[in-house]
């Protein structure tokens, strides 16, 4: 190691450091939960409960009923052959897998369950990845030595790991996808960068398992074929070389192209085996997804909820480094420049922009092994300057490192929310360390994420009638439907094997309400006649669209307190969820999941605006 790299070598073992003191104290005994534990399900499907397919997910259940997993089990999913799903691919399962069967001899020594989910595999498995942790680090220190000094790429670690999320999604976040293929990101860089100076195969060779794995812990992240593709190529003429270059090493390439398809074939024959097909889309979630034509670009940038910008400002001197890259590493601006610029894009097209709990955009992590280049463009920019503007720099940065930490802290704290910080709330606590109830009022509305929706009653909302249904007048298509109660003396609708769903309401979001939210309150007498011994009706409401139905609530008569050849009257009160476009309905209906008749009457919909 010369003289002059000893700077960053340094900082690259204190944040090391860092980053393992943070990572041991802040570890929790449910480490593997939600989408984690959806990452994490090949292992202990296949090597514990010997169930690889989930033809049984029983204990899936009962593991999550133990140990707090998540409040609903959306990490699978119902294939198209009827058969349970995978919700994510394997790419995570893969590198979890080491520190899983180290976990689970050390449980069994230790007389912990070998269940997969006890301490050992919790604590084992979180701080094991700290290893990829260390090897992304490295590689990305050999990068940017590559085109700044010791100096400069000391203080680009320690701006990027300090001044942005990178600390969070490393530390308390680990076992999240964003620092894998940051160090994925950074691996693939420097192979790329080693092929097209001495072209060896075990290069190429890392190039293509580097990508295919990639892949397979989050699909779109596909697009890091772009970086080998491009590198390199900035006018014909350099096309021209890189062509040449390819065919004149088409054997390793296409090595390195069958090493990938090996990587993959496991979730490729899995798929064939469990749904049919080759290639399986497992993320069909209805209320989130990517939406190409609507990205949400302000947002991720800028909003007080999770903006990237608002939280991690430091980055603004990495975009405005591809000036200066283009300046003076031509060769360079367009295949770093494509890259961000369309990873950005998918990032801002995802409907959930915010990305669950987590500081600040938490996909853009992964972004960094690149902006960190343009970044070092800028610092050599600014140390061209005179002292007095260079101070003032140093200055700026040091000021927004400590923002971030702090914010950091304030999220971690629970002074800044995840999903509810608006831009009162934001500046009610700005530089806060305690939080008031008047505060907490400044915050978006409160979702459950149980699917448990509790009206807070009728104050701050107005009151709109949506629908009534008395069935004094007979609704058009639904007159075969009709009966006369003798004892009300009035029309009710009966509802049997011929009509399973009620009439009701589908209206747009948008024609409903101009807010953001808004709750629907549903009432309806059901009648269930005497001898009745089938499953009982559900008031149903939910949000739909051409792709399916999400934000699916129901309440159904419990049959413990059902009474028969009586009315009961059954109310669901329903928090519109977080809307993929306000063109998607709201619909309510009854649904009668017998086939002998039941009965309905005063059926009432009401719509609660916030004020």
């Amino acid at each position: 190691m010369s003289q002059m790299n000893r700077i960053s070598l340094t900082v690259l073992f204190l944040i090391f450091v860092l980053i393992v003191v943070l990572r041991y104290i802040t570890l929790l005994p449910n480490e593997l939960s939600w989408d984690v534990f959806g990452y994490y399900l090949y292992l202990p499907s296949t090597f514990i409960h010997h169930d690889p397919m989930l033809k049984d997910i029983s204990w899936i259940e009962a593991a999550n009923a133990k140990y707090n997993i998540s409040a609903s089990l959306y990490q699978v999913e119902l294939g198209p052959k009827n058969t349970t799903v995978y919700f994510f691919l394997i790419g995570m399962a893969i590198l979890y897998a080491p520190w899983f069967f180290m976990a689970h001899i050390v449980a069994g020594v230790m007389g912990y369950p070998q269940d997969g989910f006890s301490i050992p595999y919790q604590h084992m498995i979180a701080l094991g990845c700290l290893l990829y942790t260390l090897t992304g680090l490295w590689y990305w220190r050999k990068i940017l030595l590559r085109f700044f000094s010791d100096q400069t790429t000391a203080l680009i670690m320690i701006i990027v790991v300090l001044g942005t999320n990178y600390l969070h999604f490393v530390t308390i976040k680990n076992l999240e996808t964003a620092h894998f293929i940051f160090a994925l990101n950074a691996i693939l860089i420097w192979n790329t960068l080693r092929w097209h100076e001495i072209q060896k195969q075990k290069y190429m060779l890392a190039i293509g398992l580097i990508i295919a794995l990639t892949t397979l812990v989050k699909p779109s992240e596909v697009l890091a074929i772009i970086i080998p593709v491009l590198w390199g190529i900035y006018d014909k003429e350099s096309y021209k070389a890189k062509l040449k270059l390819v065919l004149t090493y088409k054997n390793q390439v296409l090595i390195a192209i069958g090493a990938a398809f090996l990587l993959m074939l496991p979730q490729i024959v899995y798929w064939k085996i469990s749904t049919g097909q080759f290639i399986y889309d497992s993320y069909k979630n209805p209320g989130v997804g990517l939406d190409l034509l609507r990205p949400h670009i302000i947002n991720i940038l800028f909003s007080f909820r999770k903006g990237w910008l608002l939280y991690t400002p430091v980055m603004v001197f990495a975009l405005a480094g591809f000036v200066f890259l283009h300046k003076k590493k031509r060769e360079y601006f367009p295949v770093l420049a494509v890259n961000f610029i369309v990873s950005f894009y998918i990032i801002a097209s995802w409907t959930e922009w915010w990305y669950g709990a987590g500081y600040s955009v938490r996909p853009m992590v992964a972004t960094y092994a690149v902006l960190s280049i343009p970044l070092g463009f800028t610092l050599n920019r600014i140390g061209s300057l005179k002292i007095p503007f260079r101070a003032a720099f140093v200055l700026l940065i040091f000021l927004l490192l400590a923002l971030n930490l702090f914010q950091m802290w304030q999220m971690n704290n629970y002074i800044l929310d995840p999903y509810r910080t608006t831009k009162a709330y934001y500046f009610a606590v700005f530089g806060k360390t305690h939080v008031s109830d008047a505060d907490r009022k400044l915050m978006r509305i409160n979702r459950s994420m149980d699917g448990i929706d509790i009206f807070p009653g009728d104050s701050g909302f107005t009151k709109k009638p949506i629908l009534y249904y008395d069935f004094k007048t007979k609704i058009k298509g639904y007159e075969k439907n009709y009966d006369y109660d003798i004892n009300a003396k009035n029309e009710i609708m009966r509802l049997d094997s011929n009509l399973n769903f009620s009439p009701g309401i589908r209206m747009h979001f948008n024609d409903l309400t101009s807010k953001g939210y808004a709750w629907v309150r549903a009432s309806v007498d059901i009648l269930i006649p005497e001898g009745y011994n089938e499953e009982l009706p559900c008031l149903t409401i939910t949000i739909d669209r051409k792709n399916g139905v999400y934000g699916y609530r129901t309440a159904c008569i419990d049959p413990k307190n059902v009474t028969y050849n009586g009315w009961v009257t059954v109310k669901l009160d329903y928090l519109t969820p977080e809307l993929r476009s306000g063109k998607d309905y709201v619909q309510s209906y009854i649904w009668h999941r017998g086939k002998k008749p039941i009965y309905i009457d005063n059926y009432k919909i009401d719509l609660f605006e916030p004020r």
